[in-house]
């Protein structure tokens, strides 16, 4: 079956991002006059799981299980490109962490382990499994017929920009451009360790480990530490990004060798005769 996925995949994924938007402050409109003891945490919660809904739907209907590598075996060979992004999981205990206040419901705050439950399956196991199926999956695999470099372009700028629906939910404007700097060139990175890995799965599980992570950095580190915190974050992002460049310009090395040897690209070839 030929959806418009694979007709206009370029207008399919960025329509998502209008989508997403979209899907996050109707949620939020709605929930709140329907639910009006509902804190923004708990909005959040019931968002993130009804946006795993929609993308594992959305799967369904393309029937791309196979496609976006969920069924596929992982070639442990590329699990070393894993290796810088765990990165991002250990770098929140180097300033140490606590767990954060947690409110579902106007009035009462979650204990400790309660809380931390809600961030390991409200929150990460949620973003985990939405994320990486619809951007490294979905998109990245709609994406791929145009170039792997331009589907990790694509891919990565959505991801960042998607990320506006934080402000649906609180944060800054700025604190949303800052992330958005600092996801493109992780994301760019996280493209090409897909193409590598055989399976979506690795992904999946590094993401909600990293998505656990974040949320423990204690609020009270200071604006000194929190500033050593954003450049080592970004310091990350630019090696994953870079090693990404490298392993997207050696798919691209392979690709053009490939034409060459089929004469398909050659301009001897094309200009003979």
């Amino acid at each position: 079956m030929t959806t418009v996925v694979d007709r206009r995949p370029v207008a399919f994924a960025v329509g998502t991002l209008g989508f997403i938007v979209a899907l996050f402050v109707g949620t939020r409109l709605v929930l709140s006059a329907a639910v009006p003891s509902l804190t923004v945490d708990g909005i959040s919660l019931v968002t993130n799981w009804l946006l795993v809904a929609v993308v594992v739907g959305l799967v369904a209907w393309l029937g791309w299980w196979g496609k976006i590598r969920l069924t596929a075996p992982v070639d442990r060979r590329a699990l070393v490109y894993l290796v810088p992004l765990f990165g991002f999981v250990a770098l929140p205990f180097a300033f140490g962490v606590a767990i954060p206040d947690v409110s579902l419901v106007e009035g009462v705050t979650l204990s400790g382990w309660v809380a931390l439950l809600v961030i390991v399956v409200g929150s990460a196991l949620g973003a985990g499994i939405s994320e990486e199926i619809l951007y490294r999956g979905v998109l990245l695999r709609a994406l791929e017929s145009k170039g792997r470099v331009f589907a990790a372009l694509v891919t990565a700028a959505l991801f960042a920009l998607t990320h506006v629906s934080q402000v649906v939910f609180g944060a800054s404007i700025g604190d949303w451009l800052v992330g958005v700097v600092l996801m493109i060139p992780m994301a760019i990175g996280l493209a090409a360790v897909a193409f590598r890995l055989g399976s979506l799965w690795p992904l999946i599980v590094w993401h909600v480990a990293a998505d656990i992570a974040l949320p423990l950095v204690p609020a009270t580190i200071g604006a000194a530490a929190t500033t050593r915190f954003v450049l080592a974050y970004l310091g990350l992002s630019l090696v994953v990004g870079l090693m990404g460049a490298w392993l997207l310009w050696q798919d691209r090395r392979v690709v053009d060798a490939d034409e060459h040897a089929d004469g398909s690209t050659d301009p001897l070839e094309r200009t003979s005769g």
